[in-house]
C-alpha cells in the first residue's frame, strides 16, 4: 500500500457502525415512548370527554343517566349509556330489567397499546394512600361499574384506570361536583394532568 492510498480499516468501520446503532436503538426508544405517552393521553382525553358529555346529557334531559362499564375479551373493556326509566337512578337490576334503557349502544374501548386495566409493576394507588392500584379492579364507581350522573349534574364517586403495562393514568369523577380529574403515574409519583 503506498502512502497516497486512503481508506479505513474493518475496525474503524465496525466501530463507525457501533456507534450508528447506538443512536438509532436510543432514537427508536425515545420515539417509542413519546408515542405511547401520546396513546395514554389520546386514551384519557377520550373517556373523560365521555364523562363531560354524559353529565351535560343527564342535565339537559333532566334524567339520571350512567355510563356502564362492562369487561369482555380478556383485557378489553366496552362501555354503555342507559338512561333512568322510573325515577330511583340508573340501577343494575333496572337495567337487566329493561326499566332503564339503552341509549348508547356498548363500545369497546380500543386504544392499542392502552387498556383499561392496571400496570404490571408496583405502583401505589392514588385513591387508597398505602394499597398498591394491582390489588383494585380498573373501574370502580362506589361498589359498582355504573357512574351515575343525575339531573342535577352530581356524579357517582369513582375512578377509571388507563395503562399502557408500565405507566397509568387514573381519571377521577368527584362526586358532587362531577368534576372529572386525571392523575398521571410518571414512573416516581402520581402528577395532576395529562
Amino acid at each position: 500500500m503506498t502512502r497516497n492510498e486512503k481508506g479505513q480499516s474493518l475496525v474503524e468501520m465496525l466501530f463507525t457502525l457501533s456507534i450508528l446503532g447506538s443512536v438509532a436503538l436510543t432514537g427508536l426508544t425515545v420515539v417509542t415512548q413519546a408515542r405511547r405517552a401520546y396513546a395514554l393521553a389520546s386514551a384519557t382525553s377520550e373517556l373523560r370527554g365521555l364523562f363531560q358529555r354524559i353529565r351535560m346529557t343527564a342535565i339537559v334531559r333532566d334524567r339520571n343517566v350512567a355510563i356502564r362499564f362492562r369487561p369482555v375479551d380478556g383485557d378489553a373493556w366496552s362501555w354503555s349509556v342507559y338512561e333512568d326509566g322510573d325515577g330511583d337512578g340508573v340501577r343494575n337490576d333496572d337495567i337487566t330489567r329493561g326499566v332503564d334503557r339503552l341509549i348508547e349502544k356498548p363500545r369497546v374501548f380500543q386504544h392499542a397499546p392502552i387498556r383499561i386495566g392496571v400496570p404490571a409493576t408496583p405502583v401505589p394507588d392514588p385513591t387508597a394512600p398505602g394499597q398498591l392500584l394491582s390489588l383494585r379492579l380498573p373501574v370502580r364507581f362506589g361498589t359498582s361499574l355504573l357512574c351515575s350522573f343525575s339531573r342535577m349534574g352530581e356524579a357517582t364517586n369513582g375512578s377509571v384506570v388507563l395503562t399502557d403495562g408500565r405507566g397509568a393514568t387514573v381519571i377521577r369523577v368527584l362526586g358532587t361536583s362531577a368534576r372529572v380529574n386525571v392523575l398521571r403515574w410518571d414512573g416516581k409519583k402520581w402528577t395532576t394532568g395529562v
